[in-house]
């Protein structure tokens, strides 16, 4: 007669407390029949492992690409009362006192409690998955990327290709993955609307949380066992953010956990930690765990379709980041490690970054923020700064910030690592925010070497007209003729240099990507460019204006032509800006005569 859920809690526990685990037994997805009884361990408050009934509902057949899916309902009026809680995501389900699984998925306001479980046999696999690739550093994912639109930033962009097909699902047809809490400590109040949105498109549900726990005893991480709570750490600091699941199973210093992926990334280093369940909060929707943090315990080393694995013992460098908020004339620093994973990265230095605005007090509306972003990477640095001003400038602020990172970490040709970032932020009162309005020359022509006085007016928000004069100088060997004029603010300048030279805003690998992010325009200037017909190459990266038919001939040749070789057909001939006292919008364009006989 099989061992029944007594004797396999015996079995359990004396397994864990030592560093050899005999094999648990299991049970295949073939040998389950609808109604059979099943038990599922986890914890609903505290750190004791309970558990409760379910019945087998049947087996949802998959391919190889989305496995087998078996269907159970749960029994226990606890559950049936509080509905299945994210958090609960890695239980392990026992039937006949055999593993069969991990509690993993299922259907928001479903009127039943069915869940689905991840089978037992997909997820071991992922413990025998290699863990050579990145073994030291903050390796990021290296596995699926993200489907939707691909990584552009004010014109810049890897390839033509504007979207990525994202796949289309029927709604309902099969359990969706159980959304882990993410626990937040330290969040001000006033940031959790908008970083639950931020949040929920990457599969998590915000969820108040405090300080990480101190362990109990020196011999904590030594009872970690199936139904235990488990967290990931993705953010560490002045706030701190934390996924939280269950072990599914562990096998000396190995452990299964969650049951569905992460963010299915191949190979990864991510924090693993001890957590303490506060309760669940149940809900119509989809009840969650409130979860908090406990003690650093290992490493999760595999973030695969059927399960998470990692491994016990060891800590993973996280990548440093800083945020310095002046207001009100008082400078405060706050400082966070996070993990680099390319998709969610710039989320959390974002959501670093508005609750560091927030605590400094400086999330009111009708302000203006500037802000300077250096990072480092391989002891170069790459400073970008900007301003934005507004009704509510902080969230278009965090879309500003997160917005080359999510570029970068987007490239198509490598893996992408920083070493530090530090982002500073100065905040002032008003809505400094000027309207490009009107624009008129000194003079109706202007001869080759002559300069051109073109007088601009700007208006402010709720204010007043302020004129602003800037001298244009023509090159000398510019053919009589008309030619473009173009004045507006430093975002409308990058798209529409963007549409004309093309090759200039697509990198040809990370460094010139790199590169060429340090030479977009700021926000808080007025640009006024002469553009001109002429041909263009951009070849390995490097620009070549206005070139000779000889050397064009050469360069862009058709058997040159490609990804690392692009020909333009427009030449920039002069950029003069000139700085305004706040974000410029707006963009004009005027014809400019050049005429030799001008005196």
């Amino acid at each position: 007669m099989l061992a029944g859920p007594a004797s396999l809690w015996v079995l359990l526990v004396a397994g864990a407390s030592g560093a050899a685990v005999p094999d648990v037994p299991t049970l295949p997805t073939s040998a389950l029949r609808a109604g059979q009884k099943a038990i599922v361990r986890t914890v609903f408050a505290g750190d004791s492992i309970e558990t409760f009934d379910a019945e087998i509902v049947g087996v949802l057949p998959g391919g190889r690409t989305e496995g087998e899916m078996i269907l159970a309902r749960a029994t226990s009026p606890r559950v049936i009362e509080s509905g299945v809680a994210q958090g609960m995501s890695g239980s392990p389900v026992y039937v006949d006192g055999r593993l069969v699984g991990a509690l993993s998925s299922g259907w928001a306001f479903s009127k039943e409690p069915i869940f689905g479980i991840t089978p037992i046999g997909e997820m071991l696999p992922v413990l025998d998955e290699p863990e050579s690739a990145h073994p030291d550093g903050t390796a990021g994912p290296t596995g699926v990327d993200p489907a939707g639109p691909a990584p552009r930033y004010r014109g810049l962009a890897w390839s033509d290709d504007s979207l990525v097909a994202a796949p289309q699902r029927a709604p309902g047809t099969r359990p969706g993955a159980l959304a882990l809490p993410l626990a937040a400590g330290g969040m001000n109040p006033a940031a959790f609307d908008a970083v639950r949105d931020v949040f929920a498109a990457s599969g998590f549900t915000i969820t108040p949380g405090g300080r990480a726990m101190p362990a109990k005893s020196a011999t904590r991480a030594a009872t970690l066992e199936p139904g235990s709570p488990v967290a990931v750490d993705v953010l560490r600091g002045d706030l701190n953010l934390s996924a939280i699941g269950t072990v599914t199973y562990r096998d000396g210093d190995r452990v299964l956990i969650f049951g569905h992926p992460f963010f299915q990334s191949g190979e990864v280093r991510l924090p693993l930690s001890t957590a303490h369940i506060v309760g669940i909060m149940a809900s119509v929707a989809t009840s969650f765990k409130l979860g908090v943090p406990g003690t650093p315990i290992g490493v999760a080393t595999q973030d695969r379709r059927t399960a998470v694995g990692g491994r016990l013992g060891g800590v993973p460098e996280l990548m440093p980041f800083s945020v310095d908020v002046t207001h009100d004339g008082r400078r405060q620093a706050f400082h966070f490690e996070t993990i680099e994973d390319r998709s969610l990265l710039p989320q959390l230095v974002a959501t670093a970054a508005m609750n560091s605005v927030l605590e400094s007090g400086g999330g009111g509306a009708q302000q203006t923020v500037r802000w300077t972003m250096t990072a480092w990477r391989h002891g170069r640095a790459l400073a970008i700064d900007d301003a934005v001003a507004g009704e509510s400038p902080l969230p278009d602020m965090i879309g500003a910030v997160s917005a080359p990172l999510r570029f970068l970490y987007g490239n198509s040709f490598e893996r992408f690592s920083l070493d530090s970032l530090r982002l500073a932020m100065r905040i002032e009162p008003g809505r400094q925010q000027w309207t490009l309005r009107s624009a008129s020359f000194g003079a109706p022509a202007v001869r080759p070497g002559g300069t051109l006085r073109v007088r601009t007016e700007i208006e402010r928000w709720r204010g007043d007209r302020r004129a602003v004069e800037l001298d244009v100088h023509v090159p000398a060997e510019l053919p009589d003729g008309r030619y473009t004029l173009w004045l507006g603010g430093g975002s409308e300048f990058d798209r529409y240099a963007a549409a004309r030279l093309p090759a200039r805003y697509r990198p040809v690998s990370v460094d010139d990507g790199w590169r060429r992010l340090a030479a977009l325009k700021s926000s808080d200037a007025l640009y006024c460019a002469l553009w001109a017909k002429s041909p263009e190459v951009t070849s390995d990266g490097e620009d070549y204006p206005e070139l000779p038919t000889s050397s064009l001939a050469v360069l862009a040749a058709p058997q040159n032509i490609g990804d690392r070789m692009r020909r333009g057909e427009w030449a920039l001939f002069e950029q003069r800006p000139a700085k305004v006292e706040g974000v410029l919008r707006g963009e004009l364009l005027m014809e400019v005569n050049v005429d030799s006989r001008t005196p």
